[in-house]
């Protein structure tokens, strides 16, 4: 299960590639490169093992249906954060030529990974 600073890093990851495809400089294919980053951060597990084994079936199906609810309004929020964020890199590119957009982002997660950055 990822921790909540790997989840973190694969949000800074999102925004990296979302940032390089807007440039031009980056070579992979954009959904499988963020496929790969979501991988883990969106999945949701949720623990029926105390449920009665003949509620099982119909607990099951409901969390399943709970689980595909959220990972589709997490995505969605996913989605227009990085929108948010490619607009404004743009805008901050626009008007400061000397910006580095992939710098602040690697700083942003070796931050991250060092534990400088409260998660609570």
């Amino acid at each position: 299960m990822i921790n909540r600073i790997e989840a973190m890093q694969a949000g800074v990851g999102i925004l990296t590639v979302a940032h390089g495809a807007i440039r031009g400089s980056e070579k992979t294919d954009i959904k499988a490169a963020l496929s790969l980053l979501r991988h883990g951060v969106l999945d949701l597990q949720i623990d029926i093992s105390a449920v009665p084994p003949e509620q099982n079936e119909a607990v099951r199906q409901v969390a399943q249906e709970v689980a595909e609810e959220l990972s589709k309004r997490a995505q969605l929020m996913v989605n227009g954060c990085v929108k948010a964020f490619v607009d404004v890199a743009m805008a901050y590119e626009r008007d400061c030529p000397d910006a580095d957009i992939p710098a602040i982002l690697q700083k942003a997660s070796l931050d991250l990974a060092s534990d400088r950055f409260s998660t609570d």
